[in-house]
């Protein structure tokens, strides 16, 4: 009868790898080349290397001469700048802290060596298989290791206390360092990729000269393998860990570096080879999902993520945060907008009187005050602003409200003082409607009246002890 949905298989050869030999590895190379050994920067070419920043390696001249700074037989640190590039230190410490030994000539030969071994000193090792290549594994639990016939416990951890963990880059770590008798065996258990995507697969053109031999890419790929480079539609080949070929391209690296530069008015064409998770519903050509991972899914500096929602319980953000129409935002301490704060209602009397973005709320004059009761902000405002108002002139009691100063009305200036010119001063006429006008029978302090002005003083009055009453010459005072 016909298979409903996919034919089974007995299995999968991308789903099983058995790992290279770890217990050995020698990386031999030209020690008298200048594109090789590039003394400026004391590094050494070894394309698709498989070492690890730490590791201790042997350098042989392989029977020429060695490299100036180096020592037939010597026993140095790898520092690895890239994929295809390393340098060497005189320890391990000088390895992590990225100090390496200055290359200062070129050997003769083209058989020196770099060897890795088993030596009761290395725990790192890179994960390859099929001679060379790179696993891509992202938890310990992918590897079946066994050490002396014996497997090892794997451990999601940099710095396993027992059997193995796994750092970046696939880089597997035993707790113990492995001697030379000892006898390790590995393999790798992945999953396959259901689908891809082209959304990645952009296009960078560019012409040679017959002279340029490195050109910028408009993204990063992984490694040469997910690029696709023609000159003049003629497919070229990658360099590779056996052989030096058409182009290289350095490990988180956008610059395309060809063996030798393409012909002038030569077409370069480099379409880059995109990998995403399955269309899915979602459709738009958008990475809806990454199949087969367990673990971080690392993106570069140039990569951009668009999704519909995001949960999660934290996230830490480096840089300006750029973001739209937020409903709510729930913040512990002091909020900054950089164009004011938009939602809080300023209201006079239950009435909104402020329309559009507040950035700021000004308190004016002295003795103002604010107090947060609940949701509410109570201001308590005691007197006008600036220095010409009328700040601290209001008081209160136990029957109302009074003034600490000279009142005036429909006036811009106040004359004289209370005692002369009087402390209500009036431009303009008084009316008192359905009411009285109240004079206090006794005089208590010096009162006068100024130069050019009259005065009107209802008695019977009483003036008091020491108290006088003063009238300019021309002024006139009249008592009723």
């Amino acid at each position: 009868m016909a298979y409903i949905g996919l034919k089974p298989t007995a299995g999968e050869n991308n789903s099983f790898r058995i790992l290279d030999t770890l217990s050995s590895f020698t990386a031999t190379f030209d020690g008298s080349s200048s594109s090789i050994v590039t003394l400026g920067t004391d590094t050494i070419r070894i394309n698709d290397h498989r070492f690890v920043t730490g590791q201790r390696v042997k350098y042989t001249h392989g029977g020429g001469a060695a490299i100036t700074g180096l020592n037939h037989n010597g026993f140095y640190f790898v520092i690895v700048v890239d994929r295809n590039l390393i340098q060497l230190a005189s320890s391990a410490s000088n390895a992590n802290n990225g100090t390496e030994i200055n290359l200062t000539g070129l050997g003769t030969g083209t058989a020196h060596t770099l060897n890795l071994s088993f030596d009761s000193v290395n725990t790192k090792f890179k994960i390859t298989h099929d001679n060379g290549t790179h696993a891509k594994v992202t938890r310990a639990s992918q590897l079946m290791i066994s050490v002396n016939g014996v497997f090892q416990q794997p451990n999601d951890s940099a710095t396993p206390t027992s059997g193995f963990g796994l750092d970046a880059d696939s880089v597997l770590v035993f707790s113990t360092a492995p001697s030379n008798s000892d006898s390790v065996f590995g393999s790798i258990l992945s999953s396959n990729i259901s689908s891809f995507e082209i959304s990645d697969n952009d296009i960078d053109n560019f012409t040679g000269d017959n002279n340029t031999v490195n050109f910028t890419m408009s993204k990063t790929p992984p490694d040469p393998r997910n690029i696709l480079v023609t000159l003049d539609g003629v497919v070229q080949y990658p360099s590779d860990a056996n052989a030096t070929r058409a182009y290289t391209v350095a490990l988180n690296s956008n610059v395309l570096s060809f063996t030798s530069a393409p012909a002038l008015g030569v077409a370069i064409q480099v379409r880059h080879i995109g990998f995403a998770g399955g269309g899915g519903s979602g459709g738009g050509g958008l990475v809806s999902s990454v199949f087969g991972r367990i673990g971080d899914v690392n993106l570069g500096a140039t990569d951009d993520i668009t999704v519909r929602n995001i949960t999660g319980v934290g996230a830490t953000f480096t840089g300006v945060v750029t973001y739209e129409d937020v409903t709510n935002v729930d913040s512990i301490g002091v909020i900054t907008a950089r164009s004011g704060i938009q939602g809080i209602g300023i209201q006079s009397a239950g009435v909104n009187v402020a329309v559009g973005v507040i950035t700021a709320l000004n308190f004016i004059g002295a003795g103002n005050t604010f107090a947060v009761s609940g949701t509410t902000v109570d201001i308590s405002i005691a007197g006008g602003g600036g220095a010409a108002g009328a700040g601290g002139t209001w008081g209160s009691n136990a029957v109302g409200i009074h003034t600490d100063k000279i009142v005036g009305i429909n006036t811009t200036t106040i004359a004289g003082s209370a005692t002369s010119e009087g402390a209500l001063q009036v431009r303009g006429s008084i009316a008192i409607e359905e009411g009285l006008l109240t004079l206090d029978s006794n005089i208590e302090t010096s009162v006068s009246v100024p130069v050019g002005k009259n005065a009107l003083l209802i008695g019977p009055t009483t003036v008091g002890a020491g108290a006088t009453i003063d009238v300019a010459q021309g002024s006139t005072l009249v008592v009723v």
